[in-house]
């Protein structure tokens, strides 16, 4: 048995120890106290705050891209985007699988972006263009799903379908990687953004400024009071492209399984029409592409999202015989009047024979008459005359072996054969002299893109080389249009007393006896123009047309090249006629453009 004093012993150490428990606990709660009412007082100040508001960004309506007369290319449609604010998400499974069952979610999703953002305050996105029975639903059960909302955003609308697809290009999400590649910190992940063509090439202008809805909520999410930044609205972006004409062309180049056109002002470098074979759907793009969807477009061997127009370079062939024929006149090796050796239907030159395209050969001819006749054997006399520097020294002049500087974010600037670029490609001693025969004739090193041949056979037909573009002008909301400048064409720094030399060859291959491009004609007109037959070592030749109308006061300038097609006179010459008649003899007082055949009718 215990003694009294132990008792009391005991009691005292039990009274110790309880004193100093109550201490410490004290002591902990002062501490914590301290830390969460003075030094993290600022942090749960405003923690406290935005649990209260609510930051919804506002998308602002992206520009509209019009053609020359204001028809709308690619437009707006409104489209619902589902969000979720993590910070009130108190029970991420079963809001996840309440909305699963309810709105089609994949399982997951939000439990998995609820965690990633858990501290955030402003809505991430859940799904983009849900249906209206998803909205309807939301608003019905809005006790239920505090934490989830709707924004009204816009969608771009292609009301012609893959119309104009590679030089309108497309405006895409931003994701994660390239978010953090951009140096514009006004940009969100999921903002659409311009990535090619016209959208990229004008995105500042295109996208305007986001807004802002501040929302004032309750714990249960119902929305008591609203504050708003209203968002701006991008500019619409006017092109020189008539509409019109664009879909005659698309339907033109229906024919086509690889190729490209363009129609241009000779005048001014204004792009009427712009085509390239295959294409794409550029509305795919609008939202998430599926992997599978972007490996088919990636990979497809035929290439479908690469601009032929402003990128696909290919040799000349004979519609490069007009920079010859200047060559050779102005070196002063011929006049308009002199005939080299007959045309026997080939030339021999060193160990080689060089074939004229007709066996039987053309005879004895001069300038204009190789150019209609397209006489290979006459060219190849006058390549070996001029060499391939002054070729080279003329075609550069036309602009050929730069970037014509369209307002276009991609575009090649293709190859001028010379005697450096020979040495750095073939070494010193690696070609021959003989090279200037392929080259006379537009084959060889050189290679050309089809929007460089329209500012060429511009070129020809107005003696100055203009600058080519798309856009005209920037319209703000309130109707303001704001014309863009262009730089003046610069004048030909040739004799402009050559080019009405050529301008009667090239009408002549229009008009002539022995021309080979009579399926180019425009009823009423004189057209200057010129085929040509690209050799290709992977393939069949190429087919090309380049030509102008009408020949006395250029309206319109056009250049067509279809990949392993065959003759130029066969394939590109019908379809540059068909975009000159189309032109020139329609009905010019109608506004609304008309599509040529039911199956572009049906894109709308």
């Amino acid at each position: 048995m215990l003694n009294g004093s132990d008792t009391a012993g005991n009691e005292r150490r039990r009274s110790g120890v309880i004193l100093i428990a109550v201490v410490v606990a004290f002591a902990v709660l002062t501490i914590q106290l301290y830390r969460l009412q003075i030094q993290q007082y600022d942090d749960y100040l405003r923690r406290s705050e935005q649990n209260a508001m609510r930051t919804v960004p506002i998308s602002a309506v992206r520009g509209r891209i019009l053609d020359r007369d204001g028809n709308i290319i690619v437009g707006n449609r409104p489209a619902y985007t589902l969000g979720v604010i993590p910070a009130e998400v108190t029970d991420p499974p079963r809001l996840d699988s309440l909305l699963n069952a309810e709105i089609d979610l994949p399982p997951g999703q939000l439990v998995e972006k609820v965690r990633e953002n858990r501290r955030r305050h402003s809505p991430i996105e859940l799904r983009r263009d849900a249906p209206y029975s998803t909205i309807a639903y939301l608003e019905e059960h809005r006790h239920r799903l505090p934490a989830v909302l709707y924004m009204v955003e816009s969608r771009r609308r292609y009301p012609y379908g893959q119309i104009g697809a590679h030089f309108l290009g497309y405006a895409r999400e931003i994701g994660q990687t390239q978010l953090a590649s951009i140096s514009d910190k006004s940009y969100s992940l999921g903002d659409l953004m311009g990535q090619t063509g016209i959208e990229a090439e004008y995105e500042p202008y295109l996208r305007g400024t986001k807004g802002e809805e501040y929302q004032e909520v309750t714990v249960r999410g119902q929305v008591i009071h609203t504050a708003r930044r209203e968002p701006v609205r991008g500019s619409d972006v006017r092109l020189s492209i008539d509409l019109d004409l664009q879909l005659t062309a698309e339907a033109a180049m229906d024919t086509i399984k690889r190729g490209a056109l363009v129609a241009m002002d000779p005048n001014t470098g204004e792009i009427l029409a712009m085509v390239s074979r295959p294409t794409f759907d550029p509305a795919v793009f609008s939202f998430v592409v599926p992997t599978s969807v972007w490996r088919m477009l990636n990979d497809n061997i035929e290439r479908p999202m690469f601009n032929r127009a402003a990128m696909g370079t290919y040799p000349p062939g004979s519609t490069a015989k007009m920079i010859t024929a200047i060559a050779g006149l102005d070196s002063g090796v011929i006049t308009p009047t002199k005939m080299l050796n007959p045309c026997r239907g080939a030339m021999r030159y060193g160990n080689r024979t060089f074939l004229c395209w007709r066996e039987s050969g053309h005879g004895a001819v001069n300038v204009v008459g190789a150019i209609e006749r397209s006489c290979n054997v006459f060219f190849y006399q006058l390549g070996d005359m001029i060499g391939v520097d002054k070729w080279g020294q003329i075609a550069r002049k036309f602009g050929f072996g730069e970037r014509t500087g369209i307002d276009l974010p991609a575009e090649d600037g293709g190859i001028v054969a010379s005697s450096d670029v020979y040495n750095r490609r073939m070494g010193r001693f690696g070609w021959t002299r003989g090279e200037a025969l392929n080259v006379a004739i537009g084959q060889g090193i050189t290679l050309v893109t089809p929007l460089q041949m329209a500012r060429y056979t511009s070129a020809l037909a107005t003696g100055k080389l203009p600058k080519p573009h798309m856009a005209l002008g920037l319209i703000d909301a309130d109707g303001t249009e704001h014309a863009l400048a262009v730089p003046p064409p610069k004048p030909l720094e040739i004799d402009p007393d050559l080019l009405p030399i050529i301008r009667e060859g090239m009408i002549l291959v229009t008009e002539g006896d022995h021309g080979t491009a009579r399926r180019s004609r425009v009823p009423g007109y004189h057209v200057a123009g010129k085929t040509g037959t690209a050799q290709n070592p992977h393939g069949e030749d190429h087919s090309w047309y380049v030509g102008y109308v009408p020949a006395d006061d250029p309206k319109i300038a056009v250049a067509v090249i279809a990949e392993n097609a065959g003759h130029g006179s066969d394939i590109a010459a019908p379809i540059a006629g068909r975009i000159m008649r189309r032109y020139m003899l329609r009905d010019r007082s109608r506004t609304q453009p008309v599509a040529e055949t039911t199956q572009i009718a049906e894109r709308r």
